[in-house]
C-alpha cells in the first residue's frame, strides 16, 4: 500500500500534467472571429480605428506600430469595436500598422496563438480631414480699402510644451495656406486672397459690402486637400462696419415713435 506521502505526491503530479495540458490548448481551436471592415478615421489628427463583428464570448485587442517602432497596445481586452489609438500616432509624418487581436483574458491559452485580423495602413499628415475653419473677426482700415480677416484653424489634440493645443495650421505649417473667398454683397462675382498665417488681407472699395468665408488648404497633398468651408461672414455696407447696425437701430426707433404718437 502507497503511503500519504506518495499518494499526495502523484495527485500534484497529476494536477501539474492537467494544468500544463490545458495551456497548451491552442487559441484556433476555439470559437474565435477575427476582426474585418477595419477603417481609419481621422478628423483634425483624432484617430480612430474601426472594426466588426461585435465581440460574443470574447474580446479584442488593437495593435499599432510604425515603421520604426515594436507594436504598442491599446484598448486591451474590449468589447467594443472602435478604439482611439491619438496618443500612439502622434509623429504624424510615419506610416502606421494596424493589427486587432481576438482573445479571451485567460492564462489558459497560448497568447502567442491568438487570432488576429491586419488593417489598412494609414498616414496621419496625408489622410486625416481637415475640418472647419471659423473668422474669428474682420476688421477694415481707416480708409476702408483693406479688409484684416482672422481665422481661427481647427485646433487638434496635440500640445505645445506650455500646454496649449496645436491648431491644423501649427502641424501642417508651410504646407498649410488659408484662402479667403469674397465677394460684393449682391454680386456674384468671387475673388481670393491667401495666406500662410491665420490672418488674411483682402482690397476693398470705400462704400461696399462684402461676404466671404475661408477653406484651408494642405498644398502637397493630391487627396484630401481642402479642409471644410467656414462660414460665410458679411461686412455692413458705408463708412464703418457697424453703420448698418445703426442706420437699422435708427430706422427701428423711429418707427417705433410714430407708432407711439398714432396711439396717442
Amino acid at each position: 500500500m502507497p503511503g500519504l506521502y506518495q499518494i499526495m505526491h502523484c495527485l500534484q503530479a497529476l494536477t501539474l500534467c492537467a494544468v500544463l495540458f490545458w495551456q497548451r490548448i491552442p487559441a484556433q481551436e476555439v470559437n474565435f472571429q477575427t476582426a474585418k471592415d477595419i477603417t481609419w478615421s481621422s478628423i483634425n489628427f483624432k484617430t480612430i480605428v474601426e472594426w466588426s463583428p461585435k465581440p460574443t464570448n470574447y474580446t479584442y485587442t488593437v495593435e499599432i506600430r510604425d515603421q520604426f517602432s515594436d507594436w504598442k497596445k491599446k484598448c486591451i481586452y474590449t468589447k467594443k469595436t472602435e478604439c482611439d489609438v491619438t496618443d500612439v500616432v502622434q509623429n504624424v509624418n510615419y506610416k502606421y500598422d494596424v493589427r486587432i487581436i481576438s482573445e479571451i483574458y485567460t492564462q489558459d491559452i497560448i497568447a502567442e496563438e491568438f487570432p488576429y485580423a491586419d488593417g489598412p495602413s494609414f498616414s496621419p499628415y496625408e489622410e486625416t480631414i481637415i475640418g472647419k475653419p471659423t473668422i474669428e473677426s474682420f476688421d477694415f482700415n481707416k480708409e476702408h480699402t483693406k479688409l484684416t480677416v482672422i481665422v481661427k484653424n481647427p485646433l487638434t489634440p496635440y500640445r505645445f510644451p506650455n500646454n496649449t493645443f496645436k491648431s491644423t495650421l501649427d502641424i501642417f505649417k508651410g504646407d498649410f495656406i488659408n484662402t479667403v473667398y469674397y465677394r460684393k454683397a449682391g454680386s456674384t462675382g468671387k475673388k481670393e486672397a491667401v495666406s500662410s498665417t491665420n490672418e488674411i488681407v483682402i482690397n476693398t472699395e470705400k462704400g461696399e459690402s462684402y461676404c466671404f468665408f475661408v477653406r484651408g488648404t494642405v498644398e502637397s497633398r493630391k487627396v484630401n486637400r481642402y479642409s471644410q468651408d467656414s462660414n460665410e461672414k458679411c461686412t455692413s455696407s458705408g463708412s464703418n462696419a457697424l453703420s448698418g447696425l445703426a442706420t437699422s437701430t435708427g430706422f427701428v426707433y423711429l418707427c417705433n415713435l410714430i407708432l407711439l404718437l398714432w396711439l396717442l
